[in-house]
């Protein structure tokens, strides 16, 4: 199967006012294949951003190449299968939301009629109405994630695609980038948020000083829920007897799942113990801990 989107050996530097050299991308190679969403991990200036324009060539890389779909990022037969949302789009302050939309559409040579489902996907109903000069950071996002989603791509990237959104907000960009994945399509984007990265991707790439720290397989080894009990001191023995496979810290007891499905069962039966359970999370940790390993440099 040809990948959506393979980088070799990608490398970009700029002259500081000092004349020194900043290195933001170093021989960086890694792939995404169709039906998989990969997300990109690390600090401020780790060089994801960059990462991402290289892999487009929106940015012309100082050594290393990338391909979409096998072909050349410029060739228009790839673009045309491409969207991609920058952190803090620019669009024309006094269009309204739809009227970007429209444009973008006549371009893409797109049915208009696409754009009120987009609207309504992304819950900019009522902003879409509006200028753009009146928007927040969050209605910005997702108006810039519904014009990359026109062409309905086979390739979509992100860079911080919920800054700035409410849980509602994050929740209905869930839905989205999984119905991509559902229908075959890719997804590469930059995130922050750990537990929805952990979430929602089939493998995390760790950058740091733009170079790949690790891939790392999410569900290797399957999924962990973390549940909160109120009365967990009082539990111990049962939940070593009926649920040995987890482990209790305090009052968080973990253990592993094989999926957000098995989620349900697991609650019903620390209920059916006398659980008073006080949160439920699917995740988060082990993501987090690895991120604090290779990035943070933390034991």
């Amino acid at each position: 199967m040809t990948a959506a989107l393979a980088a070799q050996a990608l490398s970009k530097s700029y002259r500081t006012p000092g004349g020194g050299q900043l290195v933001a991308v170093d021989a960086l190679s890694f792939e995404v294949q169709p039906g998989e969403i990969v997300g990109v991990l690390g600090p401020n200036g780790a060089g994801k951003t960059t990462a991402l324009q290289l892999a487009l060539k929106l940015l012309h890389p100082d050594s290393g190449e990338s391909r979409l779909f096998g072909l050349d990022p410029e060739d228009l037969a790839a673009r045309r299968r491409v969207g991609y949302a920058p952190d803090a789009p620019i669009f024309p302050k006094a269009f309204t939301g739809r009227r970007v939309l429209e444009l973008h559409a006549d371009l893409l040579g797109v049915p208009r009629q696409r754009i009120i489902s987009l609207i309504e996907q992304t819950n900019l109903a009522e902003a879409a109405q509006r200028q753009v000069a009146t928007y927040s950071r969050g209605q910005l996002q997702r108006l810039g994630l519904s014009q990359a989603l026109l062409n309905e791509p086979d390739l979509l990237l992100l860079d911080e695609p919920t800054a700035g959104l409410d849980p509602a907000g994050v929740a209905s960009i869930r839905a989205i980038l999984l119905s991509v994945r559902t229908r075959g399509g890719a997804v590469l984007l930059n995130s922050h948020l750990l537990s929805e990265v952990e979430r929602i991707c089939d493998r995390v790439l760790f950058i740091k000083n733009g170079r790949l720290l690790r891939a790392h397989d999410v569900h290797a080894g399957g999924r962990r829920a973390e549940v909160r009990l109120r009365n967990a001191p009082q539990l111990a023995a049962r939940l070593g007897e009926r649920l040995p496979g987890g482990a209790l810290e305090g009052d968080r007891f973990r253990i592993p799942v094989a999926g957000e499905e098995a989620v349900p069962g697991l609650v019903r039966s620390l209920v059916e113990m006398g659980g008073e359970i006080l949160e439920v999370k699917l995740g988060g940790a082990e993501l987090e801990e690895l991120y604090l390993q290779l990035v943070e440099g933390r034991a």
